[in-house]
């Protein structure tokens, strides 16, 4: 096993990030959300990663100086005892080695590397800016099939990839989907022994029953006992609990479903992420500019989903905590 592998488990709760009316930086909110976090188990005991600066935290939209600090925080906030990682999404592999070493040279365990986009990556391209970052930091990488980001055809992570990535010492897993359930599914069979896979939007248990090691997760940041009830039932192998649930959250509702959002597109997730928090009460400020706001059609079918669906039953966050 690779250094850190065995800590990149369970779920990896991608962190808000807190900004003024200005866009600045609030740390001291995102210090006493992270205590919150910790205090209700979450990274705690092989209970997951802390996530700062992920597409839902808008890493894209920071600058050295708001990557950094959001580094610093985290680190003092976790105290060693909780597994740390920053999302790096740059199309420049020296910027990206640059701010991965920062976060390893400071303490981060992992980073969360997106691919390189701009037109489609060739293989080469995506071998060799992953090679750089791994070479120029000492920090783990678990890197972001993110294929969607890529013009058509969106490029994919293919098996004689993964082959050249076990030699990189640092590459020690993958935040995982794919536009193929052969290829999601192909891809664990074939290396859940080499790296450790983390499911990206899990919506049943197929990741887990193939060798996931955990799953990505946003709800935790409000409800951190249902995301450490999901993952008792994916650590303990309780599958068909872990089906029964996650159809229950995101399928049961009355004539409703998610996916008859009204239309929004936007050139990151951080929007919808602000979306879904703010329905289930925590507020944290505007989003980095220039994006399109949500509208709010998008807010009111998010509030019937979420609803419906129960999940806001498991909704722990009290604004009040900052007070």
């Amino acid at each position: 096993m690779k250094k850190r592998q065995n800590k990149l488990a369970g779920p990896v709760v991608s962190l808000p990030t807190f900004l003024d009316g200005n866009h600045a930086l609030q740390l001291d909110r995102q210090a006493k959300h992270i205590r919150w976090l910790t205090d209700n188990g979450i990274g705690v005991n092989g209970n997951g990663v802390l996530l700062a600066a992920g597409g839902y935290g808008e890493g894209y939209f920071m600058d050295d100086g708001e990557l950094f600090a959001l580094v610093d925080l985290l680190v003092e906030e976790s105290k060693g005892e909780v597994p740390t990682m920053i999302g790096i999404f740059d199309l420049n592999a020296r910027t990206a080695a640059r701010r991965a070493q920062y976060a390893g040279d400071a303490g981060i365990d992992f980073i969360e590397l997106g691919l390189p986009h701009y037109s489609s990556p060739s293989e080469e391209d995506v071998y060799l800016y992953t090679k750089y970052v791994n070479d120029n930091a000492d920090v783990g990488l678990m890197i972001y099939n993110n294929f969607w980001v890529t013009p058509p055809p969106a490029y994919e992570i293919t098996r004689t990839l993964m082959e050249r990535f076990t030699d990189l010492e640092n590459v020690v897993g993958f935040k995982w989907s794919s536009a193929s359930a052969a290829h999601y599914v192909g891809m664990l069979k074939l290396f859940a022994d080499e790296f450790n896979f983390i499911d990206n939007g899990m919506m049943n248990s197929q990741g887990a029953r193939n060798g996931m090691a955990g799953f990505v997760d946003f709800f935790g940041n409000v409800a951190p006992s249902l995301t450490l009830k999901k993952w008792g039932m994916f650590r303990d192998g309780a599958y068909d609990q872990l089906d029964q649930l996650l159809e229950k959250l995101h399928f049961e509702t009355d004539n409703i479903l998610s996916n008859e959002a009204p239309p929004f597109a936007s050139v990151a997730d951080g929007v919808v992420g602000h979306v879904r928090w703010e329905t289930m009460g925590l507020y944290t400020g505007p989003n980095f500019p220039a994006q399109a706001p949500a509208p709010q059609a998008l807010y009111e079918h998010t509030k019937k989903v979420f609803t419906e669906s129960g999940l806001m039953d498991y909704v722990e966050w009290d604004q009040s905590i900052f007070d």
